[in-house]
């Protein structure tokens, strides 16, 4: 653990500047021209709650202890170009409810490049309000809506409170997740659109037993903490699958004495839950 922590610390430090790249190719030892796989930060400096940065992090730490030859760059500003044939997982950290009109004017102009991004099967993550980027509609206190990418059938309703509380809940792929919500939105599915997970504890999506929604490799979660962060065997399923849909080739496996800490972690959590449960 502790070699792979100081190459995620190195890659760090070498790298100056909200341009550059984020790699961890050469640490690893793989070659300059071996195909990595692209993970793409968006506006890092608008989408900056709830953690949202700690999942990066995550992101990369993960793929170094896997063995996962991984690139990472930062789209700063509204004004930047997308590079959707670059990317292989998009991913927007929570921000604040009152950004996505404006982001989503960059965004609609790129909907049909979404789209074909999308059913190529490559990876675009959404976390808490920025969901609102891959919903059909979302609708505002005041009555105002704006419409989504289109990317997940769901629509998105501000709330009058905030709902905050412990998250517990279990993937379609059968990954256990805890975590935090702390929820302006609340979110309707519509007719065949699949959630990503069932809960165990919580609200989710609409206090219907229902967390996120997931259509092939495109995500919504409600679920920070940050959640990357404090489930890593998580990070390495999304790494995996999105490794596997861009053609990285390898056997990429997480290794439970390197995240020995976050095991007991999640433990801790769950037995936290199941009294809440009970009282």
């Amino acid at each position: 653990m502790s070699s792979n922590y100081k190459i995620f610390n190195e890659i760090r430090k070498n790298t100056s500047g909200h341009d550059a790249v984020l790699s961890n190719v050469s640490e690893l030892g793989f070659d300059k021209d071996t195909r990595a796989l692209h993970i793409l930060w968006m506006y890092p400096d608008a989408l900056n709650v709830f953690g949202g940065r700690g999942d990066l992090m995550a992101l990369m730490r993960i793929s170094c202890l896997m063995g996962l030859p991984t690139e990472m760059r930062r789209l700063d500003s509204l004004a930047d170009d997308i590079p959707l044939d670059w990317a292989d997982i998009i991913y927007f950290a929570s921000g604040d409810l009152t950004c996505m009109a404006d982001i989503l004017k960059v965004q609609k102009t790129r909907q049909e490049d979404y789209r074909r991004y999308a059913e190529s099967g490559r990876m675009i993550i959404a976390v808490s309000s920025s969901g609102a980027v891959l919903a059909d509609e979302t609708i505002m206190s005041d009555g105002t809506s704006v419409k989504g990418l289109g990317l997940l059938r769901m629509k998105m309703t501000e709330r009058e409170k905030i709902h905050g509380d412990d998250l517990w809940f279990t993937t379609r792929e059968g990954i256990e997740v805890t975590g935090n919500q702390i929820q302006l939105l609340d979110v309707e599915l519509e007719e065949g659109q699949e959630p990503w997970g069932t809960i165990v504890y919580g609200r989710g999506n609409n206090d219907n037993g229902s967390e996120g929604a997931e259509t092939g490799n495109v995500i919504y979660t409600a679920c920070v903490g940050p959640a990357l962060v404090r489930n890593p065997w998580l990070a390495a399923d999304l790494l995996r699958r999105a490794a596997k849909a861009a053609g990285v080739s390898g056997e990429f496996s997480l290794d439970d004495e390197d995240i020995r800490q976050e095991i007991l972690s999640a433990e801790e959590a769950r037995e936290f839950i199941r009294n809440k449960m009970q009282h």
